[in-house]
């Protein structure tokens, strides 16, 4: 079962909350907060990526972070354990995801770290 934490008060964000799935993404979540280039992000942005899964199944992606640049660029973040990067589910989340974004001049950007 997934923990769900709250990281309170973000500066950057336009809510007084933000909830994370792991400390991996509470740490993402500071780094943003102190990194310059970045305006705003949030979590809870709503996005929903429609796409077929590996069993030609439609299925809905909500990537996990929305990031807006200083220089007013986005990014779609997904944070991606290093280990589901194979999963043909996830190559088809991926896939569907940069076309998404590029269609709507988007930085598509996996963040992996083995977990």
């Amino acid at each position: 079962m997934v923990k769900i934490d709250a990281f309170e008060d973000p500066k950057k964000s336009p809510y007084s909350l933000e909830y994370y799935d792991s400390s991996w993404e509470q740490e993402y979540m500071k780094e943003l907060e102190g990194d310059d280039s970045v305006s705003k992000w949030t979590k809870n942005h709503g996005l929903r990526i429609k796409y077929f899964n590996a069993d030609n199944k439609f299925k809905t992606y909500v990537p996990d972070f929305l990031v807006e640049k200083t220089d007013g660029s986005i990014e779609l973040v997904e944070m991606k354990g290093t280990h589901l990067l194979k999963n043909p589910d996830t190559k088809k989340k991926i896939e569907f995801a940069k076309k998404w974004c590029e269609a709507r001049k988007i930085t598509y950007r996996i963040i992996s770290k083995y977990q």
